[in-house]
């Protein structure tokens, strides 16, 4: 069996909701990550990230300084 997380903007990002996903599931799992879900940063282990600024899937994108690409990111 394989399994495999959701990518996210930022490889330092999480939320409960990252770790749920696995399989083929993974597609599907993505769109019910909405604004709803708690977000932290392993860089800080906490809300804000090492900027000082709130994390959340859409501000920790590419352009913020403490981006981070996954290895296997294509859009970096």
């Amino acid at each position: 069996m394989t399994t495999s997380l959701v990518p996210l903007r930022c490889a330092s990002l999480r939320s409960k909701s990252s770790y749920a996903a696995f399989g083929e599931f993974h597609e599907d799992h993505a769109e019910l990550m909405g604004a709803t879900a708690t977000y932290w940063c392993l860089k800080t282990m906490s809300k804000a990230g090492p900027d000082d600024h709130f994390v959340h899937q859409s501000v920790c994108q590419p352009g913020r300084a403490c981006w981070e690409a996954h290895d296997d990111d294509s859009s970096s």
